[in-house]
């Protein structure tokens, strides 16, 4: 049984009158082909791509570019500002520090005039690097659950039912052993490892790092998702539920 589980963010949004955390969340079931189309642009602007990136390298129109465009950064401001606040920083002290202290040098951007059209290109493509890395780098969030989940497992007595065999990211994928109460000793043990955030600027009260246990069976294709909170009989039940409806498709 392969299992990925998958440590989400939830972004705290611009104006609690008209988004809250649980209805963007709620977007992953209630419209799953408008957020899987959703990837490419999201991923193109978060690192620091424009409308002619949407353009060029996803095909849309230059109308719809430009309104996607404004609608994210509307959208993601605060986050938008802190990025930009980092890069400045980096202007003056020469490197921008992500996860864990881990830096990345940025020598150009101390010596170029930014935002400017005069601003070598090199420089640019220096500060989408530098900007990458501030987001990118928290995937090291991703090698500390599975470390610290580990630890759990070898002192557990299901240490040779759980096999680790690969991180890609924020998803920890997972060979355990066709057992119910095996399934939830991990979704229990493995979900309060992703949900570590004691880095301090990670640290808020209301915005918290989340993460949910699936379950691929018989292949990738048949997905069953566990919530955080299931008893063993509420995993059994489910796990007979998705059986019957492979049966009947």
């Amino acid at each position: 049984m392969e299992i990925p589980l998958k440590n989400t963010p939830q972004i705290k949004p611009i104006s609690t009158t008209e988004f809250n955390v649980h209805q963007i969340n709620s977007i992953a079931t209630k419209y799953p082909d408008i957020r899987s189309k959703s990837k490419g642009p999201t991923f193109s602007l978060t690192y620091q791509g424009t409308e002619h990136t949407l353009m060029n390298d996803l095909g849309f129109s230059k109308e719809d570019s430009l309104e996607i465009k404004n609608n994210y950064h509307d959208l993601y401001k605060v986050s938008d500002d802190w990025v930009q606040a980092k890069l400045d920083e980096a202007a003056k002290t020469g490197y921008v520090v992500t996860a864990f202290g881990l830096k990345v040098r940025t020598p150009l951007l101390s010596k170029s005039l930014r935002n400017s059209r005069h601003t070598p290109y090199e420089a640019q493509a220096e500060g989408r690097t530098a900007g990458n890395a501030l987001g990118q780098g928290y995937g090291l969030l991703n090698n500390r659950a599975c470390n610290a989940f580990m630890k759990r497992v070898w002192a557990s007595p299901y240490k040779l039912d759980i096999l680790p065999v690969a991180m890609i990211h924020d998803a920890i994928y997972l060979i355990i052993r066709n057992n119910p109460k095996v399934v939830a000793w991990v979704n229990k043990e493995l979900i309060s490892a992703m949900q570590w955030q004691e880095l301090p600027e990670l640290k808020h009260d209301t915005v918290k790092l989340g993460a949910d246990l699936s379950l691929f069976y018989p292949t990738w294709a048949h997905e069953l998702t566990i919530s955080n909170t299931d008893s063993i009989d509420q995993i059994i039940i489910k796990a007979k539920q998705h059986i019957e409806t492979l049966k009947k498709a």
